[in-house]
């Protein structure tokens, strides 16, 4: 039987992966990315009321692994959550530092709407 821990090293693998799938895919979208790496994304058992967050200068996602305990809302922060965080990325590489502090500028605002999203800024999701 797998260890918790060997569960998360599987998902963090795959998660990887399907971020860079989604990143290139993007390009067509965004054709500068191709000068950028994917982001890296590390589940972070320390997140309890935030989903995700970017670390844009690093180029790390960080996402809440005890989101990923309940199943109904595995497609939200794969669907949204994961994407939300890839835009703060997108807007980091192509734009620089984002025109506001929290990072959900005018810019921002547009890549989320290119990428199918509504630019919210909060989830309503519960662990």
């Amino acid at each position: 039987m797998e260890t918790k821990k060997q569960i998360q090293e599987k998902a963090t693998i795959w998660l990887n992966a399907h971020t860079a799938k989604l990143w290139g895919d993007y390009y067509e979208i965004f054709p500068k990315l191709v000068k950028f790496n994917p982001p890296k994304i590390v589940l972070n058992n320390r997140l309890t009321r935030t989903a995700g967050r970017c670390f844009q200068t690093e180029n790390i996602i960080d996402l809440g692994a005890k989101f990923f305990g309940k199943l109904e809302n595995r497609d939200t922060m794969l669907k949204v959550i994961l994407i939300h965080e890839i835009a703060h990325q997108i807007d980091w590489n192509l734009f620089g530092e984002s025109e506001l502090k929290c990072g959900h500028g005018k810019k921002w605002c547009s890549i989320m709407v290119q990428l199918g999203l509504p630019a919210n800024k909060y989830h309503s999701l519960t662990i």
